[in-house]
């Protein structure tokens, strides 16, 4: 039954920040005008529309932008993961996480459409997670095998996405505004949040973070989670948003959680805890996982998970790390499992193999793809349903 509602929550919240809900939450076309989030846009001021998305959701993103704005988008371009061909926009498929020879012909191709358009033009940006990897163009002198040299060591550094885009940007031509500045025509950019506390300077590396830009936050871990929590508050004594801007590594995380669990139970003998943010790993092994199962195993071995406890780690995206697996879960019963399966869960651990080890015991949690990313999320469910 715990199980059972952890998923349910964690679609509830899935479903709250994905394409369709975000884009007919907020873009409206009326008679005269395209409303954007709380602002009109005047088409007579404005004769072309062109619609631009990039990131991991982008597809998705536009196609619903396309269901409202049907023959108005005059072109535009969607780079994402997707092989897949719109009506009215043209669509690319980059690569993540690593920069690769497709992201530079990805950023080519949007500066080329970007640099036709005037100022009687208005473009929709459509910007969410992954798309630092998904375009890029380095600085002049840099070439493709230096570039990939420093993207690889920072990204497998351990660092968090701050200072990972901190550093994508210092050897970018388009990344921290100055995409934005290829272009004369009008832009609004709304964005679905994958950053620890919303920054716009640092999501996407802060592509279209320019004075001359509309910015708008549309979808973030913070709006998914207050839907969960909404969702749960009838079925337990007390439910609760600990943080959405949960940023420590695997190792004070955990401890962080175990804390706030004991804290509750002292209190409650009911209750729904909600974690969101992105926790940090250092990759030391070759093994299969990523950091919410690592955050998982981390979790078991410091006994967070107690009788009547059942708790869910995973990513928004649906993607763990380099596992195909979406987090784990963790309960009491897990224990025997462990002891009837000899299985070393520290040993698991070294190896970075947290996926294994989960996929063994059948605690493993793996859906696919989302279609959206607001970094990770962590329900604790203490006798759920009563």
């Amino acid at each position: 039954m715990s199980r059972k509602l952890l998923k349910e929550l964690y679609f509830t919240s899935i479903n709250e920040v994905k394409a369709k809900a975000l884009i007919n939450k907020n873009i409206k076309l009326l008679l005269k005008s395209i409303k954007i989030v709380d602002k009109e846009y005047n088409l007579d001021k404005y004769k072309n529309i062109y619609v631009f998305a990039v990131g991991k959701a982008s597809y998705l993103m536009a196609k619903e932008c396309e269901k409202i704005l049907k023959d108005k988008i005059n072109g535009g371009l969607s780079i994402s993961l997707d092989d897949k061909k719109l009506k009215y926009i043209e669509t690319f498929k980059s690569s993540h996480p690593i920069v690769s020879r497709k992201s530079f012909k990805a950023a080519n191709k949007l500066i080329e459409k970007f640099e036709t358009l005037n100022k009687n033009d208005l473009v929709i940006f459509l910007l969410s997670g992954g798309a630092s990897a998904m375009i890029e163009k380095p600085i002049e002198g840099l070439n493709f095998q230096d570039f990939e040299k420093v993207s690889t060591a920072v990204l497998k550094s351990g660092v968090d996405i701050k200072a990972l885009n901190s550093v994508r940007k210092s050897i970018s031509q388009i990344k921290g505004g100055k995409l934005a500045n290829y272009t004369e025509a009008k832009c609004v950019n709304l964005v679905l949040s994958d950053v620890v506390g919303n920054d716009l300077s640092t999501i996407g590396s802060g592509l279209m973070y320019n004075e001359k830009v509309d910015n708008y936050i549309i979808g973030s871990n913070k709006i998914a989670l207050q839907k969960a929590k909404k969702s749960i508050e009838t079925k337990v004594k007390k439910a609760k948003i600990v943080t959405t801007v949960l940023n420590k590594d695997t190792s004070k995380a955990a401890q962080f959680i175990k804390e706030t669990i004991q804290k509750y139970d002292k209190k409650f003998d009911s209750y729904a805890l909600f974690f969101g943010g992105e926790t940090t790993t250092e990759v030391k092994a070759n093994g299969v996982g990523g950091r919410n199962q690592e955050l998982a195993l981390k979790l078991l071995l410091n006994g967070a998970t107690k009788d009547k406890t059942t708790i869910l780690c995973a990513g928004s995206d649906g993607i763990d790390g380099n596992s195909n697996s979406t987090g784990a879960f963790l309960d009491n019963k897990i224990y025997e499992k462990i002891q009837k399966q000899k299985l070393d869960a520290k040993e698991y651990l070294e190896n970075c193999d947290s996926n294994s080890f989960f996929k063994k015991l059948k605690y493993d949690f793996t859906i696919g793809k989302t279609g959206t990313n607001v970094m990770d999320f962590i329900f604790v469910l203490k006798n759920g349903g009563v």
